[in-house]
């Protein structure tokens, strides 16, 4: 038994060493530019789920929020696909020509192709491009529908599934989608955003459009923003352009007041300000703004901001928009000037960097240092370091970064959505030589589970207590189905689903899902299991948002499993050895991965930290 078990940590450690070297040796060079294909629905169906055409001041927002250098188009889809804004080079006559553009958005088509308009809006997506990020923005409220013949329909879709998402996968785009009512096919949209690590939104009606399509906006782009704190800001002498995004909720216009004192509103704008305004907000966008306190005359809201252009950056880890519940997450953070990391004492003395995270309403405040204390990997370089593992439950958080550097101050935000399963469940009723017949379709999560080395079984069990095992096959790309057709729809039937695989880094995944309840008038989907809470680090307790805020540091985290209660039985020899070389080598890894971040070019566009947080 002994034998045995040294055999067995011998053998766990050069699996772990193969591991390091290996994520190491992936290690790629992230894209330098931003490459946006916006696609927009103008099927006739739009007239009653968008009467009020709301995709023009959406799109309109989103074309002139676009940072410049950025490749970009608008496509728009009914029967016909049309070229609503060239692709092109955003600049201002870019962002001026789309502007003019959305407002010939639509709602007269008469199908619903997404599958010629992802084919023609990304033509010359054949492989990957590590000089581009690459992005498509899908709204539709529909199916796909070309055609009135239901096989067409079909095939149109299966080619979405089997040829199309797939180039795009191995081309490195993301794709995120938005559903607008509940007419839309939501597993399809679903499929490709959870293929392509992208977001899926659903819109249950065009009001809060504008909103929706900011966050995609700031999902892909990250933008470097000031803390707006009662509708005041701090700017400093090193912001070159500032841009204002006012959500306005009633009649008042804004007003801003710079640090002179001067006001102006839309109608009283200085030459040096472009003022863009539409009912439900106004975007200001500000050349060389004078430095010192400036005021904005209008209603506070969550969703406004103020984005800026500086040579002086914060640059934070880049985390997936999905992440799995119980995923580690380092997580840092520097800040450049000219795109070189700023490591002098005498400039980071006085900067403070605080991240706040928020869910549900509670908040988690976590102190950021560069003292080379767990979990910071190296004093005085520069890096600022914390973990975010034990602050994540299931659900959706929102991340915000602050440096105070007491003469200048910085900002970055991102969302993430955390979930208890790796994959996304739905049972649909279909048919099938004409009969209706239950179906369970499964769909990883690209970024939680790696897709090629998942396998599912379900257990299902009928209203007798009676249980039946079935593997779940592999349908096409990225979608197992298993037809539920041997069950009587006519009974209740319970479905657990057992999955396994490997995250994207190499780690095991193991996870549960179920019971899901199918059968006589029941459809239920994405019910997973309860899911244990891990424990609470005491100095990392959630507090009401109304509350006093407590600024927290992380604990020193580590992968070690906790022990058996039942240590009479423990061979300790193998349990000790591979623990600790375990430990040693997780150790040289973050080393030799931080040496090897260090030797490269330390530049703002390469955002090292993505690689080094998913070890």
């Amino acid at each position: 038994m002994k034998k045995n078990g040294f055999k067995f940590a011998i053998i766990s450690t050069c699996l772990l060493l193969g591991f390091i070297c290996s994520t190491h040796a992936d290690e790629k060079q992230p894209p330098t530019r931003h490459d946006i294909r916006i696609l927009i629905d103008v099927s006739g169906s739009m007239k009653w789920n968008d009467p009020h055409n709301l995709r023009t001041p959406a799109l309109q927002l989103l074309a002139n929020l676009l940072p410049n250098d950025t490749q970009a188009g608008v496509w728009t889809f009914g029967r016909q696909v049309n070229m609503l804004v060239p692709l092109g080079k955003v600049d201002q006559q870019w962002k001026q020509r789309a502007t003019k553009a959305a407002e010939e958005t639509h709602s007269r088509g008469l199908f619903t192709n997404i599958e010629e308009t992802l084919e023609k809006s990304t033509w010359d997506w054949k492989k990957e491009d590590k000089s581009f990020e690459r992005t498509i923005i899908l709204l539709t409220d529909g199916l796909v529908d070309i055609d009135t013949d239901p096989a067409i329909n079909h095939r149109s879709r299966d080619n979405i599934l089997s040829k199309i998402a797939p180039r795009l996968v191995n081309a490195g785009a993301t794709i995120h989608t938005i559903a607008l009512s509940g007419e839309a096919d939501e597993l399809l949209l679903q499929q490709l955003s959870a293929s392509s690590h992208g977001w899926y939104e659903k819109a249950q009606d065009a009001e809060n459009l504008e909103r929706i399509f900011f966050r995609m906006f700031e999902t892909t782009t990250q933008p470097d923003t000031l803390p707006l704190v009662d509708n005041q800001v701090m700017v400093d002498s090193n912001i070159k352009e500032m841009t204002m995004l006012i959500f306005n909720r009633g009649d008042k216009p804004p007003l801003i007041t710079t640090p002179a004192g001067a006001v102006f509103g839309r109608n009283s704008a200085p030459a040096s300000v472009n003022w863009h305004h539409e009912t439900r907000y106004d975007l200001i966008t500000i050349n060389q703004p004078a430095a010192g306190n400036w005021k904005i005359d209008a209603d506070i809201d969550p969703d406004n901001r103020v984005m800026v252009v500086s040579d002086l950056k914060m640059v934070t880890t880049s985390l997936p928009g999905n992440l799995y519940l119980d995923e580690p997450q380092p997580y840092f953070v520097t800040l450049t000037n000219e795109g070189e990391v700023i490591t002098k004492p005498s400039l980071l003395r006085f900067a403070s960097i605080t991240l706040q995270q928020t869910h549900n309403d509670k908040q988690i405040r976590y102190k950021l240092y560069d003292d080379g204390n767990s979990p910071d990997r190296k004093a005085g370089d520069g890096t600022y370091s914390t973990h975010l593992s034990w602050g994540f439950s299931e659900g959706g958080h929102e991340l915000i970064v602050q440096v105070d550097g007491t003469t200048f101050k910085r900002e970055k935000r991102q969302r993430v959505n955390v979930y208890a399963a790796p994959v996304i469940t739905t049972i649909k009723s279909e048919v099938v030589d004409g009969a209706k017949i239950d179906a369970l379709y499964v769909i990883p999560h690209a970024d939680m589970i790696n897709p090629d080395s998942i396998s599912l079984r379900a257990t299902i069990t009928d209203n007798h207590g009676k249980t039946h095992q079935r593997i779940i096959p592999h349908n096409r790309h990225n979608e197992w189905k298993l037809a539920l057709g041997d069950f009587p729809s006519d009974h209740t039937h319970s479905l657990t689903i057992e999955i396994e695989g490997l995250r994207p880094n190499g780690r095991p995944v193991k996870s549960e899902i179920g019971p899901i309840a199918f059968g006589k008038a029941i459809v239920q989907t994405n019910t997973p299991l309860p899911i244990k809470e891990p424990d609470v680090i005491e100095e990392h307790e959630e507090i009401d948002v109304a509350e006093e805020e407590t600024v927290v540091e992380a604990p020193e985290v580590t992968d070690e499993e906790k022990p058996s209660k039942d240590n009479s039985k423990i061979n300790w020899i193998a349990v000790i050895i591979p623990a600790t070389m375990f430990n040693l080598l997780l150790g040289c890894g973050a080393y030799f991965g931080y040496r090897k971040w260090k030797s490269q070019s330390t530049t703002a566009t390469q955002k090292p930290w993505e690689a080094l947080a998913h070890e």
